[in-house]
């Protein structure tokens, strides 16, 4: 037993390498036959169908795909070691220190953006990931900065309801990212999606990360917001109460300077043009936005806040029809 976790990295690690070969093989023999026929126009390729894209087909004479036979061999392998660290980390007695087995489940991990060719393989080592983080095993932060991605995407792509649910129970993970550094661009655009994925805003656990979302990063929530304040006019009445749980739980749950953009920088706005909106279609819409504070007044601090922000704006416009009057 105790040989079983330092083998399994040795052939895990053996595998990566020789499939990272294998595909720079591929690769430079897909350029080298590129150049040989640049001359000639391309010609069309047939589409395969869905259920032809395994990875078998994908690697079909013919297809077009930079895939050998023996790189097909290495993603099998891989993917027979992913469900043997599968079952040594999910053993009902334990018997595996989890120590002994980080090593195999971090290279899986750090390999993931190699297995494009195999999804079965991606979301295998995705959900093995998974488990290691909600089992709260050490070293778990080292396993999210490519899984994290994987199944946000996939949550987005395919919009069930148990990837939401999979990526909101994951969302303290999101704690550690660095939302300032460039390489994170692809990220925060994934999460700035959110905001305008059905799926997030139809399940309460989708609207909670959406909140918990806008709470990361400056920046992130400036992006959010006003992706969310362009959906406003041509919101559904579902869209608009699900903004409006958003904005609150945000509100309710950030520190004070994301609290203030929200505050002043977005309701302030939306009251504004409540007041001042040219059609009664966007009033309404804007209404239904502001409603999800309106409802919640009784709780601590927001019928001060609504006070604060309503007066300034409501005593302008009385000042303006006051001239009005007086003028005729």
């Amino acid at each position: 037993v105790a040989t079983l976790p330092p083998a399994l990295h040795r052939s895990i690690s053996r595998s990566l390498d020789a499939f990272k070969n294998s595909l720079r093989a591929c690769t430079s023999a897909s350029a080298a036959a590129l150049g040989r026929s640049s001359r000639s126009p391309p010609t069309k390729r047939s589409r395969p169908s869905s259920r032809a894209r395994t990875p078998v087909a994908a690697g079909a004479e013919g297809s077009g795909d930079p895939i050998s036979p023996e790189t097909l061999d290495h993603l099998r392998n891989l993917k027979a070691y992913a469900f043997v660290a599968h079952l040594c980390v999910s053993h009902p007695k334990n018997r595996f220190a989890p120590s002994d087995l980080l090593p195999s489940v971090r290279s899986l991990h750090d390999g993931l953006v190699l297995y494009e060719w195999d999804p079965a393989l991606l979301s295998q080592v995705a959900s093995l990931c998974e488990e290691w983080w909600k089992a709260n095993l050490p070293g778990r932060e080292n396993l999210v900065s490519q899984s994290l991605p994987f199944l946000l995407s996939n949550s987005l792509t395919e919009g069930k309801k148990a990837d939401v649910r999979r990526v909101y129970a994951l969302r303290e993970a999101f704690l550690l990212f660095d939302y300032v550094d460039e390489s994170i661009e692809d990220m925060k655009t994934l999460l700035v999606r959110c905001v305008i994925t059905p799926a997030y805003l139809k399940m309460i656990e989708g609207r909670k990360f959406v909140a918990f979302m806008l709470g990361l990063n400056g920046q992130l929530m400036k992006e959010s917001l006003v992706l969310m304040k362009s959906q406003i006019p041509f919101g559904r009445k579902s869209v608009l109460e699900a903004y409006a749980d958003i904005l609150f739980r945000a509100w309710k749950g950030s520190e004070a300077s994301l609290r203030e953009e929200i505050e002043d920088g977005f309701l302030q706005g939306l009251i504004e043009g409540a007041i001042h909106a040219s059609s009664k279609l966007l009033a309404a819409s804007v209404r239904r936005v502001l409603g999800g504070f309106v409802e919640q007044r009784m709780t601590v601090g927001v019928e001060k806040l609504l006070l604060r922000l309503v007066e300034p704006v409501l005593f302008r416009s009385l000042q303006v029809l006051a001239l009005l009057y007086c003028s005729y």
